[in-house]
């Protein structure tokens, strides 16, 4: 019953060129006029390895990503997030995705620093870091902080994480990195915000492309 339904659509639609579900009446605008007050349109659940392996995938070939949490879209040259800035809650060592660009908080000790890589293939980065720590211990009222900087440049970062600031480490609860980089070779850039958390749990980690 559902492959004849199915197959009256498609039939229908070709002698209409328009298709509607729940509407006799589909916008003129468009070729699949979906309706409802109560149920959305699902896409196909690909995993970064998945939506990576689609062979010759065709300009606006849309999928939801799992790994990332967002749907992707490809413009013919790469996948990208049909969000411009992602942010989450996480523990470290756990990732936070943006298009191509992966982040993370070390979990190394005394090397508690924000990590970076991409999901496939090298891609040249140089951009800077101002970095914001506790210069003594930090009360319930806090403390003087001591700013600091690190600067990369023309950098090539590949699928194994890359702690940014060699030997950096954020020691306190409270302590705040954000770092601005070019992606060179796909010609981006992006703002990374790090907010460490208690014990390096439930840390604030944002991506966000800014162009």
């Amino acid at each position: 019953m559902r492959i004849f339904i199915f197959t009256v659509v498609i039939l229908f639609g070709r002698l209409t060129a328009q298709v509607g579900i729940n509407t006799t009446t589909p916008h003129s605008s468009a070729k699949l006029d979906i309706n409802s007050t109560t149920k959305g349109l699902l896409l196909p659940r690909l995993t970064n390895s998945q939506m990576l392996a689609i062979s010759n995938p065709a300009a606006g070939l849309e999928i939801f990503n799992t790994s990332a949490g967002v749907a992707y879209i490809f413009n013919g040259t790469s996948w990208n997030s049909q969000e411009n800035r992602i942010a989450a809650y996480v523990n470290a060592g756990v990732t936070v995705q943006l298009d191509n660009l992966k982040v993370r908080l070390s979990t190394i000790t005394n090397e508690r620093s924000l990590q970076i890589a991409t999901v496939s293939g090298n891609i040249n980065v140089s951009g800077g870091s101002m970095n914001f720590k506790p210069s003594s211990a930090v009360s319930a009222g806090g403390t003087v902080g001591a700013v600091t900087g690190w600067t990369r440049q023309s950098n090539s970062i590949g699928t194994s994480f890359v702690t940014w600031e060699t030997n950096g480490h954020f020691g306190a609860h409270g302590s705040v990195q954000k770092i601005e980089i070019m992606d060179e070779t796909n010609k981006r850039a992006y703002r990374c915000i790090l907010i460490v958390g208690n014990s390096y749990l439930n840390n604030f980690i944002s991506i966000e492309r800014i162009l």
